[in-house]
């Protein structure tokens, strides 16, 4: 797998207001974009946090890494 892999595919989700206020208030305590925020919820929970180190770095797949843990 290629050390930066290009993320093509796009995950549409409706919030409501309050969701989107919240979002955007925990995405800037992390000094994070609202989406980078989503995806980084979404890989913890995809892959726990043990294995998120490699996703961040992109040292390898993620997956990989989350089933030799």
């Amino acid at each position: 797998m290629a050390l930066n892999p290009k993320r093509t595919q796009r995950v549409v989700t409706y919030l409501n207001e309050r969701e989107y206020i919240d979002l955007l208030k925990s995405a800037a305590r992390l000094d994070k974009r609202p989406g980078d925020f989503v995806r980084f919820g979404l890989l913890q929970d995809m892959y726990g946090s043990l294995g998120m180190g490699a996703c961040q770095n992109n040292q390898s797949s993620c997956a990989d890494e989350a089933h030799d843990e």
